[in-house]
This record gives structure tokens, C-alpha cells and sequence, in this order.
């Protein structure tokens, strides 16, 4: 593989506040060549946001690229509102977007959750969809929350899901993600929102920093409270706004659609079944593994084949 790095925007972005409904306001940069190819990066979460440097994924001269922030997060208005804030918006809102620039065809590129949500607008829209670069497919099923947060971290992390589980009661510890869920939204737990994005934090890293949580006094000693676990427990109890297995049954509509997938061996959170699964059932794609990566995009080799693959998807 060529020794990718990372692209350096020299010019100020285009930045726009986009009425998508009565309701939000979308945050939306356009950086790059004006008459470059359009893509566009899916950010993660739910709950994450874009960054400036997401822009440096794509080379300037060559693309017109586009970052946003999803309903209630970033930039974009109100925060943390989940008036209208469901997955099918979310998808509308892209094709908003691409009105907007008055685009025709769109590249897209996401991870996770954005993975999740390219995968579906380009099935709802496959006619404006040239082309699909993955990192860590996730596909929106209870299976995979379940392993994310309970069912992987027993087998791999178990003195970390002990301490997890430990911020709950006995009754609570027989469902431990509606508890969670309970915790965040229902009495509104500023703790247990900061263990919520932690451990996810560090689950997702192959060698984190440190495998525990910080004190409780610590914890309470932060600023504010995660967006992401506040949106993700949001889009997980209302089971993402998708029908089971929903992407893998409407493969068919962009088997014809070039795609590359860049997967961690040994991501915790997305593991590679997933990936496989809808490689499977995708004619033009092709899958890399990764053997020295988990799911953070800043494990090793994952921004050097992210930045690959757009290189490489822009020829089909």
C-alpha cells in the first residue's frame, strides 16, 4: 500500500446553516476544488459531529468534499433536539444537501453509525449514489448493540463490564442497556451519561490508554454532559428507526454501486461479521481487513486505507 497521508485544505471551507424543517438547522462545510468530484462524510454516533480535519481525508484538488452535522449534534440546531430527529430524516437530509449545492451524484464515505447511514441513503436513493467507502459497518440490529455493550465486553473486557454494570442496582444489572437508557433519558444521570461515553470510548480503541473508568468525583467534576450517549440511547431504544435486518434485505438495490469496506479485525464495537454479511451480498464491493486495527478510526492503518479507498473509488 502507498504511504497515504492526510491532505492539507489551505483555503477557508464554505460554511452554511441549512433549514431542513420548521424544527432543525443543519451545519453543513464544503471545502475543496468547487468543480471537483462531490462526496460527502457521514460523521459518526449517533451523537458525533463533524470536524474541520475531516476534510483532509480528501485531496482538495481533486474533490468538492462535504461534511455536515446530523440533527441535534455539532453545529447544527438545537442541540441535542430529538424533535424530528429519527433516521429517515436524517436520510431526507442529505438529499437536501445535495439539492442545495446542486449537486447530481454524490460519493459517500462514513464509519460506524455513518456507515449505517450511507448505506441507507444510498438505498433510498441509489440514482444519486456513484460510488460508497465504509469504515466499520454497523447495520442498526439489536444483535449488534447487544454484543457492542453487553455480549463482547464480557468475553474480551469483563473487568471493565463489571465496573460498568457496578453503576447499577441488582434489578437494574437484568437489563443493563434500558437501564442505561433509563438512567440517561428518564432521570436525566449526568454520571452515568460519562460512563455511557467511556466506555464506549474505550472499548472501541485496541490499546487504550487506560481500561478503567475515572473516580466518580472526577467524573462529576467534568463540564456538561456527552451528546453521544444522550443520541445513541435515543436511536437504540426506538431500535434505530429501521426494520430488522433492514439493510442487509435491500442489498439488491445497490449491488451495482462500487463500494470499499476498511474493517478492523478486531473491532469490538462493529466487528467484521457485519461487514462480511453485506459484502456478501454486494457485487461490486470489496472488503479490507485490517489485523492491527479495532474501531477507532485512529487505530493503525485505518486512516491509510480510508484515504486509499477514496483514492481508488473514484475511478469506478
Amino acid at each position: 500500500m502507498k504511504n497515504h497521508s492526510l491532505y492539507i485544505h489551505k483555503n477557508l471551507p464554505q460554511m452554511y446553516q441549512l433549514d431542513v424543517d420548521k424544527s432543525n438547522t443543519l451545519y453543513v462545510e464544503v471545502s475543496g476544488n468547487p468543480s471537483g468530484i462531490p462526496i460527502i462524510f457521514f460523521h459518526g454516533g449517533p451523537g458525533g459531529q463533524c470536524r474541520s480535519e475531516h476534510h483532509s481525508l480528501f485531496n482538495p484538488s481533486l474533490f468538492r468534499s462535504i461534511i455536515y452535522d446530523q440533527r441535534g449534534t455539532g453545529k447544527s440546531t438545537p442541540f441535542r433536539s430529538l424533535k424530528n430527529n429519527d433516521t429517515d430524516s436524517l436520510i431526507e437530509d442529505v438529499e437536501k444537501i445535495r439539492k442545495f449545492l446542486n449537486i447530481d451524484k454524490l460519493f459517500l464515505v462514513g464509519g460506524s453509525w455513518g456507515a449505517t447511514l450511507a448505506l441507507l441513503y444510498a438505498q433510498t436513493y441509489p440514482e444519486n449514489t456513484r460510488g460508497i467507502v465504509l469504515r466499520s459497518v454497523f447495520l442498526g440490529t439489536k444483535e449488534e448493540i447487544d454484543w457492542a455493550f453487553v455480549e463482547g465486553p464480557k468475553y474480551f473486557a469483563p473487568d471493565l463490564y463489571k465496573s460498568f454494570e457496578g453503576y447499577l442496582d441488582n434489578k437494574e444489572k437484568k437489563d443493563v442497556i434500558n437501564s442505561y437508557i433509563k438512567k440517561i433519558h428518564d432521570e436525566g444521570s449526568t454520571l452515568h451519561s460519562w460512563i455511557w461515553h467511556d466506555y464506549e470510548r474505550i472499548l472501541s480503541q485496541l490499546d487504550p490508554q487506560q481500561y478503567f473508568f475515572d473516580s466518580k468525583k472526577d467524573i462529576m467534576r467534568r463540564k456538561g454532559k456527552p451528546n453521544s450517549p444522550f443520541m445513541e440511547t435515543h436511536y437504540i431504544k426506538n431500535n434505530f428507526f429501521i426494520e430488522d435486518n433492514q439493510i442487509l434485505k435491500n442489498m439488491s438495490k445497490i449491488s451495482n454501486i462500487p463500494g470499499i469496506i476498511v474493517q478492523g479485525r478486531y473491532d469490538l464495537i462493529c466487528p467484521p461479521k457485519s461487514a462480511f454479511a453485506i459484502s456478501d451480498k454486494w457485487n461490486k464491493s470489496k472488503i479490507k481487513i485490517l489485523n492491527t486495527a479495532g474501531h477507532s478510526s485512529s487505530d493503525n492503518g485505518i486512516i491509510e486505507n480510508l484515504v486509499e479507498s477514496i483514492e481508488e473509488i473514484k475511478e469506478c
